[in-house]
Protein backbone atom coordinates (compact mmCIF):
# COMPACT_ATOMS: atom_id res chain seq x y z
CA UNK A 1 0.00 0.00 0.00
CA UNK A 2 2.97 2.55 1.30
CA UNK A 3 4.56 1.66 -2.67
CA UNK A 4 0.92 2.31 -4.37
CA UNK A 5 0.39 5.53 -2.67
CA UNK A 6 4.21 7.28 -2.87
CA UNK A 7 3.71 6.24 -6.47
CA UNK A 8 0.11 7.82 -7.11
CA UNK A 9 1.68 11.27 -5.01
CA UNK A 10 4.92 11.04 -6.99
CA UNK A 11 2.82 11.08 -10.19
CA UNK A 12 0.64 13.67 -8.72
CA UNK A 13 3.30 16.06 -7.96
CA UNK A 14 4.49 15.30 -11.69
CA UNK A 15 1.75 16.52 -13.15
CA UNK A 16 1.86 20.01 -10.71
CA UNK A 17 -0.61 18.61 -8.69
CA UNK A 18 -0.68 18.87 -4.96
CA UNK A 19 -1.13 15.28 -3.42
CA UNK A 20 -4.15 15.64 -0.89
CA UNK A 21 -5.85 12.86 1.12
CA UNK A 22 -9.03 13.59 -1.28
CA UNK A 23 -6.78 13.12 -4.57
CA UNK A 24 -4.46 10.08 -3.37
CA UNK A 25 -7.52 8.19 -2.60
CA UNK A 26 -9.49 9.08 -5.86
CA UNK A 27 -6.16 8.06 -7.75
CA UNK A 28 -6.55 4.62 -5.73
CA UNK A 29 -9.92 4.01 -5.90
CA UNK A 30 -10.79 4.41 -2.62
CA UNK A 31 -9.36 3.24 0.91
CA UNK A 32 -9.82 5.08 4.42
CA UNK A 33 -8.22 8.36 5.29
CA UNK A 34 -6.77 7.00 8.18
CA UNK A 35 -4.83 4.42 6.08
CA UNK A 36 -3.26 6.97 3.48
CA UNK A 37 -3.07 9.64 5.85
CA UNK A 38 -0.14 7.90 7.71
CA UNK A 39 1.74 6.93 4.40
CA UNK A 40 0.94 10.97 2.93
CA UNK A 41 2.68 12.61 5.58
CA UNK A 42 5.73 10.22 5.32
CA UNK A 43 5.78 10.93 2.01
CA UNK A 44 5.19 14.58 2.01
CA UNK A 45 8.37 14.52 5.12
CA UNK A 46 10.41 12.40 2.87
CA UNK A 47 9.83 15.06 0.46
CA UNK A 48 11.35 18.07 2.14
CA UNK A 49 14.24 16.11 3.15
CA UNK A 50 14.99 15.54 -0.02
CA UNK A 51 14.39 19.41 -1.24
CA UNK A 52 16.32 20.28 1.81
CA UNK A 53 19.28 18.27 0.95
CA UNK A 54 18.79 19.70 -2.68
CA UNK A 55 19.15 23.32 -1.46
CA UNK A 56 22.16 22.26 0.68
CA UNK A 57 23.30 20.83 -2.57
CA UNK A 58 22.57 24.09 -4.86
CA UNK A 59 24.36 25.82 -1.86
CA UNK A 60 27.65 23.94 -1.90
CA UNK A 61 27.56 24.21 -5.71
CA UNK A 62 26.99 27.89 -5.53
CA UNK A 63 29.65 28.19 -3.17
CA UNK A 64 32.10 26.17 -5.54
CA UNK A 65 30.96 28.90 -8.64
CA UNK A 66 31.50 31.71 -6.65
CA UNK A 67 34.91 30.19 -5.60
CA UNK A 68 35.78 29.31 -9.13
CA UNK A 69 34.71 33.04 -10.55
CA UNK A 70 36.76 34.82 -8.27
CA UNK A 71 39.84 32.72 -8.95
CA UNK A 72 39.47 33.51 -12.74
CA UNK A 73 38.71 37.14 -11.67
CA UNK A 74 41.89 37.10 -10.06
CA UNK A 75 44.02 35.63 -12.38
CA UNK A 76 42.51 37.86 -14.96
CA UNK A 77 42.89 40.87 -12.79
CA UNK A 78 46.92 39.54 -12.48
CA UNK A 79 47.86 38.77 -16.13
CA UNK A 80 46.24 42.61 -17.21
CA UNK A 81 48.62 44.06 -14.44
CA UNK A 82 51.41 41.59 -15.85
CA UNK A 83 50.52 42.54 -19.23
CA UNK A 84 50.27 46.44 -18.50
CA UNK A 85 53.90 46.31 -16.58
CA UNK A 86 55.23 44.40 -19.85
CA UNK A 87 54.31 47.51 -21.74
CA UNK A 88 55.35 50.02 -19.44
CA UNK A 89 58.59 48.31 -19.22
CA UNK A 90 59.16 48.24 -23.02
CA UNK A 91 58.61 51.87 -23.62
CA UNK A 92 60.85 52.43 -20.83
CA UNK A 93 63.59 50.39 -21.84
CA UNK A 94 62.88 52.09 -25.36
CA UNK A 95 63.34 55.58 -23.90
CA UNK A 96 66.14 54.82 -22.45
CA UNK A 97 67.78 53.05 -25.54
CA UNK A 98 67.02 56.46 -27.30
CA UNK A 99 68.59 58.33 -24.77
CA UNK A 100 72.14 56.30 -24.37
CA UNK A 101 71.87 56.65 -28.20
CA UNK A 102 72.07 60.37 -28.04
CA UNK A 103 74.70 60.23 -24.99
CA UNK A 104 76.55 57.89 -27.22
CA UNK A 105 76.52 60.89 -30.31
CA UNK A 106 77.11 63.34 -27.71
CA UNK A 107 80.43 61.34 -27.12
CA UNK A 108 81.47 60.94 -30.37
CA UNK A 109 80.83 64.78 -30.92
CA UNK A 110 83.02 65.07 -27.59
CA UNK A 111 85.89 63.32 -29.10
CA UNK A 112 86.15 64.53 -32.27
CA UNK A 113 86.29 68.24 -30.72
CA UNK A 114 88.94 67.08 -28.79
CA UNK A 115 91.21 65.11 -31.23
CA UNK A 116 91.10 68.57 -33.06
CA UNK A 117 91.85 70.66 -30.37
CA UNK A 118 94.55 68.05 -29.08
CA UNK A 119 96.05 68.07 -33.20
CA UNK A 120 96.04 71.82 -32.83
CA UNK A 121 97.42 72.76 -29.72
CA UNK A 122 100.78 69.87 -30.54
CA UNK A 123 101.22 72.14 -34.00
CA UNK A 124 104.21 74.92 -33.96
CA UNK A 125 102.31 77.97 -32.71
CA UNK A 126 102.52 80.62 -35.95
CA UNK A 127 104.47 83.96 -35.89
CA UNK A 128 101.30 86.16 -35.12
CA UNK A 129 100.38 83.43 -32.43
CA UNK A 130 104.18 83.49 -30.70
CA UNK A 131 103.73 87.74 -31.09
CA UNK A 132 100.58 88.08 -29.37
CA UNK A 133 101.52 85.60 -26.63
CA UNK A 134 104.72 87.30 -25.83
CA UNK A 135 102.77 90.97 -25.89
CA UNK A 136 100.41 89.65 -23.20
CA UNK A 137 103.30 88.31 -21.03
CA UNK A 138 105.01 92.20 -21.30
CA UNK A 139 101.64 94.34 -20.83
CA UNK A 140 100.39 91.89 -17.50
CA UNK A 141 104.16 92.87 -15.61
Amino acid sequence: MKKRIFNICNQLAEQGTKPTLVRVRNELGGGSFSTINPFLRQWKEDRRMSDTREVSDLRNEIAVIGQKATTLMWKTADDYCTKIKAVKADATISALRMELEEVHRQKAVLERMLAVHQSISKQPATKQQRMTDNYKKTTMV
